[in-house]
């Protein structure tokens, strides 16, 4: 019980060290398959994980772990002993596709018998494996991981499967970075950028439309809600037949970046056939697909994420043949 009082005061630490990265609450359901040489019992244990996830460090993630196991059987005799361990994991991985993460781990931590028997001891091993999470959504997580637990005593071996569901959450408060098309056309002006000339209003931004409603997760069909502001775009292009426009596509940053790229592009050029359906000639209309590289709001919370899902439209000025 003390070492559960104490990983939770760790994690409660690590989630006041920085609200800009995203936590993770994982509880667990473990099976540990003991060495034969250990005479015990193979046996269940609830368990919970506190996960930290970094953004720009060649580590995924770290998490303090705990589990329990409770009356656990000496092969043999009547005796039982409970076992709790408490350790730390790093975490490297790479994302199959948008919804399945494959990981491998690594860490260490210490396992206490409250009646250790037949060359069980206390005492603190070494441990790693590999799991895999299948994304139920962007807050929501199935976890499948099995590791070899190595004791430092003797090297006995504990081979450990689990099966938990994680919880993402972060502390940021969403940013409201949108940039609303306000200003009437007659005040716009021009602004070179490279070979396009993008349209800016009075205050020197350039006009955007954006699809608010957002994209589901993995998702590029078109939300209903779209539907006035594809029409909007199309009336901008239908009033400005000197206009072409360019529909930005964006995701959130859950998935590899490769995929997301491919899904922003797929959700920009989705917007572009309602566009035709409008009567906007696909000529006037370029897409591209940024996936999460340019965010408007935290990716810490799931309101943000929603936010970055998301299509917009700027104008350009017709380049003169």
């Amino acid at each position: 019980m003390k070492r559960l009082l104490l990983g939770l005061g760790l994690a409660s630490a690590l989630f006041g060290a920085d609200q800009n990265i995203k936590f993770e609450i994982t509880p667990t359901f473990n099976y540990n398959y003991f060495e034969g040489n250990l005479d015990m019992k193979n046996h269940y244990a609830p368990g919970i994980r506190f996960g930290y996830h970094f953004d720009d460090f060649w580590l995924d993630q770290v998490e303090l772990g705990f589990e329990y196991y409770s009356n656990v059987k000496y092969t043999n005799t009547h005796e039982t002993t409970d076992i709790s361990r408490t350790y730390l994991n790093a975490i490297k991985g790479f994302d199959l596709n948008k919804r399945f993460y494959f990981y491998g781990l690594a860490g260490g931590g210490y396992e206490n018998f409250s009646n250790a028997a037949y060359d069980n001891k206390s005492g603190g091993f070494g441990q790693y494996g590999v799991g895999i999470k299948f994304n139920l959504s962007d807050s929501l997580a199935l976890r499948l991981e099995t590791r070899d637990q190595i004791d430092f005593n003797d090297a006995n071996h504990n081979w450990v499967t689990t099966l938990g569901l994680s919880f993402g959450f972060g502390g940021e408060k969403k940013q409201n970075l949108k940039n609303e098309f306000k200003q009437p056309l007659a005040r716009q002006i021009e602004k070179k950028s490279q070979t396009k000339t993008f349209v800016l209003d009075k205050s020197e931004k350039e006009k955007v439309i954006s699809l608010e409603g957002y994209f589901g997760f993995d998702k590029t069909t078109i939300n209903p809600a779209f539907s006035q502001k594809i029409k909007k775009i199309a009336k901008v292009l239908d009033d400005n037949k000197n206009y072409n426009t360019i529909l930005e596509g964006h995701t959130d940053n859950i998935g590899s970046k490769a995929y997301n790229k491919k899904l922003s592009q797929k959700r920009a050029q989705n917007v572009a056939k309602e566009l035709e359906k409008y009567g906007v000639n696909k000529n006037r209309i370029e897409t591209i697909g940024y996936g999460e590289e340019r965010p408007r709001s935290s990716n810490a919370t799931k309101e943000g994420r929603a936010d970055n899902r998301r299509v917009e439209a700027k104008f350009i000025l017709k380049q003169k043949q």
